[in-house]
């Protein structure tokens, strides 16, 4: 079977020798939730960062069905397909949602058209169901907007891989559990997530497969429902964990 996306081998040292990542292997499959869990400094940014180009890799593969990615933006990696939304988000403050929908695209042109930018930002959302309101400036939205804003964004730069880094850490439980349902609905519609967490119990609700890190290295990849929120603590820090 041929996967969606697969890392092969990837190391990344930085200058000084140090080491972020040693020959972490995993794949990702279509319309899949994968969960990417590890301590803090276990290397998921750093690895995630090579994913969306805006790190090199040092050596190893990256395979996007089949075909090796060398990647040297996030603009290169948009245009594979690959979208990411950092936890913290890149929007401009003082810019509605529609304008930021439409930041940086060629096919704005020069001349911004504020009715057809939020109709085409409506449409988008409506697509999707996520509600939003462009019209609205971003720095007055809520941190659950400006997120949707975000995968928005992404979505209609014709992303579908999408990475999302610890998007619950900033989210009220009601917001989260609007956010889960946003994942499910993209992933039955042939959408595959990246999902960057700590949050066990949120692992265990919507991600099929998980892959550990620790210290850099992969410990493996398991189907989410065959392993405890026990097995998962020992394989992330190497040792029993008290929950």
């Amino acid at each position: 079977m041929e996967h969606l996306l697969e890392v092969k081998d990837v190391t990344k040292i930085y200058e000084g020798g140090v080491l972020a990542n040693h020959n972490v292997n995993f794949t990702v499959d279509e319309g899949e939730i994968h969960a990417l869990v590890g301590e803090n400094g276990a290397g998921k940014s750093t690895l995630m960062k090579m994913l969306y180009g805006l790190e090199s890799i040092t050596s190893g593969h990256i395979y996007m069905k089949g075909r090796e990615l060398k990647l040297q933006s996030s603009k290169e990696a948009i245009e594979h397909g690959i979208g990411m939304v950092h936890q913290h988000f890149m929007l401009v403050d003082s810019l509605t949602g529609a304008e930021n929908m439409m930041l940086g695209l060629d096919k704005t042109g020069f001349v911004s058209n504020k009715k057809r930018d939020i109709q085409i930002t409506d449409e988008v959302a409506k697509k999707y169901n996520f509600e939003i309101d462009a019209s609205r400036r971003v720095r007055d939205m809520s941190v659950g907007m400006k997120q949707k804003l975000e995968i928005l964004k992404i979505l209609y730069r014709s992303a579908k891989l999408i990475i999302l880094d610890e998007p619950t850490a900033v989210l009220t439980p009601q917001e989260t559990q609007e956010l889960f349902d946003e994942l499910l609905h993209l992933r039955d519609n042939g959408y595959t997530i990246i999902f960057i967490s700590h949050k066990l119990q949120e692992i265990k609700q919507i991600c099929s497969r998980i892959t550990i890190i620790r210290r850099g290295t992969t410990m493996g990849v398991h189907e989410v429902e065959q392993v405890s929120e026990q097995d998962i603590s020992r394989l992330m820090v190497g040792r029993d964990v008290i929950l």
